[in-house]
This record gives structure tokens, sequence and C-alpha cells, in this order.
């Protein structure tokens, strides 16, 4: 059976009202587990309301789901990479209690809500637009589903086995602090597992991004030497400036000199520098930490680079087959043998306790 059933038991969830106890779920329920407090959560539908100031998310959710996780194939294959990523680092043994910050629309937690393996399941956003989707698909009884953002989690010291977070770090300002409070929670051994965009994979996705423009720019120029039926296809005025923009954002930290007074406001704060963030962990006192990006088998990493370009061009996606040429060199140059492994633009970091 999918989890082990949460029902009538005391999580290792802090109460939001006294902040000293713990809750306790009971026929559906979570309410504080002190007879001095007694705050029940609200709840709508399926979805505790930990924290009912909290804002939500920017993302359009019908838009992101549709493009990222549009039927159960994507799922299952979503929660199979993470599956074999945590039996690299934890072994293969079940797992009790699992907290995931920014479920999102369930990328991860339709899987772990299916699984023998993670018995008790926390999932946590800040959306309830996501989190409604989420709950549809993801109610075994062993899986609790919460609104409230990440900087506002309290769990008991050493109650967590694993914490997971799928593009959600690079969301939070002051991400040092959240990482020192994973800790905290986390039991000795315990691993925080997050896949986000790094500075190493990104890298590629800026150098496409201008490197197209910058040539379709010089395609538009010959153009009109040409005559019509010559004339090679361009991009529109909005994609270039899509593909600047998209290249200047991940390059932001080099484009702006004032990064860190308007970094607060934008939704994408990080794209993370693989060494900095794993400085930042074992600041943060986790003991050992490291990356994983994966197997390349197939040109993985170019597959999603050109993934992440088709997002931006949308419906001029086309066009890329004219450069073929340029990412068939990338392909020739990079990846050729063990020592030359491209990194992905989004690769799994993880911290153990």
């Amino acid at each position: 059976m999918p989890n082990q059933v949460l029902s009538a038991r005391e999580t290792p969830i802090i109460c939001p009202s006294c902040l000293t106890a713990s809750l306790t779920l009971s026929n559906g329920a979570l309410f504080c587990s002190s007879e001095s407090c007694r705050h029940e959560v609200p709840r709508a539908g399926k979805v505790h309301d930990l924290d009912v100031g909290a804002g939500d998310t920017r993302l359009d959710i019908e838009e992101y789901t549709a493009q990222n996780f549009s039927n159960e194939k994507s799922y299952r294959t979503l929660f199979d990479e993470l599956d074999k990523t945590v039996t690299r680092i934890m072994g293969e043994g079940e797992i009790g209690q699992t907290l995931e910050i920014g479920a999102g629309s369930g990328a991860w937690t339709w899987g772990l809500s299916r699984s023998e393996r993670y018995h008790n399941v926390y999932a946590t956003d800040i959306s309830h637009g996501f989190l409604s989707l989420l709950a549809d698909h993801c109610d075994a009884p062993g899986t609790l589903v919460m609104r409230t953002p990440g900087q506002s989690l309290n769990y008991r010291p050493d109650s967590l086995d694993l914490v997971l977070g799928r593009s959600v770090l690079h969301h939070i300002h002051d991400y040092p602090s959240m990482l020192k409070q994973l800790r905290g929670w986390l039991k000795p051994g315990g691993v925080a597992i997050f896949f986000e965009p790094c500075l190493q994979g990104k890298l590629w996705v800026a150098f496409f991004m201008d490197a197209i423009r910058r040539i379709d720019e010089q395609t538009r120029q010959r153009n009109e030497t040409l005559d019509e039926d010559q004339r090679r296809p361009t991009l529109s005025t909005d994609a270039k400036r899509h593909l600047e923009g998209g290249m200047r954002h991940i390059l932001k930290d080099f484009y702006h000199a004032d990064i860190e007074q308007i970094r607060p406001n934008i939704e994408d704060k990080y794209v993370f520098d693989i060494q900095t963030l794993l400085d930042q962990a074992r600041a943060s006192g986790f003991r050992e930490g490291d990356y994983i990006s994966l197997p390349q088998n197939g040109g993985l990493a170019l597959a999603r680079i050109k993934n992440t370009l088709r997002a931006v061009l949308k419906d001029e996606q086309t066009i890329l087959d004219q450069y073929t040429p340029l990412f068939d060199a990338f392909s020739a140059t990079f990846g050729i043998d063990d020592k030359t492994p491209p990194i992905a633009p989004m690769v799994y970091f993880w911290f153990r306790a």
C-alpha cells in the first residue's frame, strides 16, 4: 500500500499558533497536540493552510503545468529519476519522514505518494492553485498537503529523514538561512536534495541564445540582398528580444551592477555556481555534499538546452532546425568521452546532515 497512514498520530510539524507543540493529524484534521492551545489548521478541500497570510506564486499555473507535466508518463519519468538519485545517495532502504518544499503541481509528489518506500510525505507549496491540482492526484493516506512558504515551515529538530525541493531553492532570497534551518530538522545522516539551475550548465543555454540571436540578425541583413525565394526564415523582433532577455537573465549577476538590490524582487533570484552552493551548505552545518548531473547518454544535456530554447521561442521554435550544425559542433566538442561530460542546465544538489 503506497505510504503509511498518517491518521491519528503526532507529526513533526510545530504548531503555527503556539510555536511549541506538535501538530496531530486525526480524521483529516490538523490540530495542536497541546491542551492549552488546540489550534486547528484551516483547510480548503484537501489542502491544510499553515500560513493564511502568505502570498502566492507568480507563475501561470495552467501554462506551467501544461508545459512540464502534461500526462502521467511525465510524472512517472520525473519520479523515477528522483528515486534513482535518492538511492544513489542514501541506498535502497525505506524512508520514514519526507518533506517536499515547493511541491508545485506534484512533479515528484505524484510518485512519492504512490511509493511504498516513502512512508510519510509532507508536500508544501505557497500556491493554492498548484496544491489543489496536486491534492487531486496525490491523496494517498500518508501524504499531507500543506500551503506555506518554505521560510514559514517549522519542524522538530532531528525529525526528518529526507528534504526535497524541485526548482525551489533559487526562488528563496535568503537561501542560506533556509539551508541552516533544514540542517536542524534533519536527523543525523538525513539528506536534503534540490534540483536547481546551475551556472555551469545554464551558461551554454545563454551561449546558444546569444549566438542564435546574432546569427539571425546577420541572416536578416543578408536576406535583404537576396530574391524572396532564396531568403531563409528569421525570428520576429519579440522572439529575439526574448532570447536576449533570457541570456541576460541567466547572466544577471554579471550584467547588473546593482544585482543585490534588485534580487529580492525577481522571481528567479539565483543561477547557482556549483561550488558556491556546496560551500554554503557546509557553512550551514551539512557535513558533506555534492552535485549530480544526470548521465548524458544520448546527448541529454543538449536535449535540455534545446527544450529551454523551444520554451522561449514557442511558436517560432522550428527555426532551431537551421542551427543543427551549431548543435552538432557542441556535441562533437563536449561529451566525446568521460573526461568532458557537459553539465545539464539543471542538476541535483545533495547535502548530508
